[in-house]
């Protein structure tokens, strides 16, 4: 999901997606998937409720668009939306930190979420591996929990008790 902000926008997301698709995630992009006389809103509706992950774009204008649900970014947030509602897969939608900072190019539904920062040129590629192997299904997993070890614990020793008197001078 993304906006369509300017040409050099939707050609960086187009290098990105053939990135992914050379590495080995099939890809759907309205770039290569949609022709003319194609139903656009039944392609996003199909594309999200069918894949396994959405990424989200996010720039600044995608975040306003969002947020005051206009045009075709207004609409998949509100399918994106009712699929979080619906289903509770908080993690198929992963946010991609394009440009500026997370507060200014966030929507309101995707602020508290951990998310991709590719916004710089060039991107990280540590950023990169960490989308890639969250979309393959590889990412590493935490070591096995260990047998419990039996430990000699010492008592505590109890407090001795104050004198009377001592508690009274403490009151």
């Amino acid at each position: 999901s993304y906006s369509w902000d300017n040409d050099d926008h939707k050609e960086w997301v187009r290098e990105l997606a053939t990135r992914l698709r050379k590495d080995g995630v099939a890809i759907t992009l309205d770039q290569w998937h949609v022709i003319p006389g194609d139903q656009i809103p039944e392609f996003m509706e199909r594309s999200v409720r069918e894949s396994d992950y959405v990424l989200v774009i996010c720039t600044h204008r995608y975040k306003a668009r969002s947020d005051s649900r206009q045009g075709g970014v207004g609409y998949e947030g509100d399918i994106m939306t009712a699929e979080v509602m619906n289903n509770q897969n908080q993690r198929k939608f992963i946010p991609v930190l394009r440009e500026q900072s997370w507060n200014e190019s966030a929507p309101s539904w995707l602020a508290g979420k951990y998310f991709i920062d590719l916004s710089a040129t060039p991107y990280s590629e540590n950023q990169y591996q960490d989308l890639l192997t969250t979309l393959m299904g590889i990412r590493q997993e935490a070591p096995p929990v260990g047998s419990s070890v039996k430990l000699k614990v010492q008592p505590t020793p109890k407090p001795k008790k104050m004198a009377e008197n001592k508690i009274k001078s403490f009151e």
